[in-house]
């Protein structure tokens, strides 16, 4: 386990549209740093105050505590702040931000289905599709690969009209990944063809 903590805390801080995002950032960062088995694993629970190995469990569920803490918005300290070990905050925090809430998936599941990609580019547009399955599936609501290139076909740009054709006449329609490749390739031509025309 590491000695220090702290170098390469992720950047990004918790706020009500981001958890999905935090929460695999935080546990890939504390998969590295050694110290996830604070929140699932053998650290989980303290030891007795008696035992000899405390001061050591100690220490490292306060360096766990303290990244949680500067990694969430000063607002939302209070959440944290009086959990015993940090898998209870990490609990609290998930009560709070990934809750199977009614309203939550309405508003996300209204948002996904009436995407548009309007003015946006190949890359955001498909990274906020992506980014919205993620925020479902944070709470518990999966979003399979058809369904997520069938909303992404749907609000393509009218420029995009015979691209969109060409794939939904396909036998074996393209992996969303596999799309969002397609459409970068595309969106390219577009602006070259554009370009040489208004040359």
């Amino acid at each position: 386990m590491n000695a220090q903590m702290g170098s390469a805390l992720p950047t990004e801080k918790l706020d009500k549209h981001n958890y999905a995002s935090w929460e695999y950032k935080m546990h890939q960062y504390l998969v590295g740093q050694g110290y996830w088995s604070y929140i699932e694993g053998a650290q989980e629970t303290a030891p007795d105050s008696t035992n000899p190995n405390y001061p050591t469990w100690q220490q490292g569920a306060s360096r766990v505590m303290y990244c949680l803490a500067t990694c969430v918005q000063d607002h939302m300290l209070s959440y944290i702040r009086d959990a015993k070990s940090p898998t209870e905050a990490w609990k609290n925090l998930k009560k709070i931000f990934a809750a199977s809430t009614t309203a939550r998936k309405l508003q996300l599941r209204q948002e996904l289905n009436n995407i548009q990609q309007g003015d946006m580019s190949v890359t955001d547009y498909t990274l906020r599709i992506k980014d919205l399955c993620d925020s479902l599936g944070s709470i518990n609501v999966a979003v399979d690969d058809d369904e997520m290139v069938h909303i992404c076909l749907g609000g393509l740009a009218q420029k995009y009209g015979s691209f969109r054709t060409a794939i939904t006449t396909r036998e074996n329609p393209p992996s969303f990944f596999y799309l969002q490749s397609m459409l970068m390739v595309e969106e390219n031509h577009t602006r070259s063809k554009n370009m040489a025309s208004n040359g």
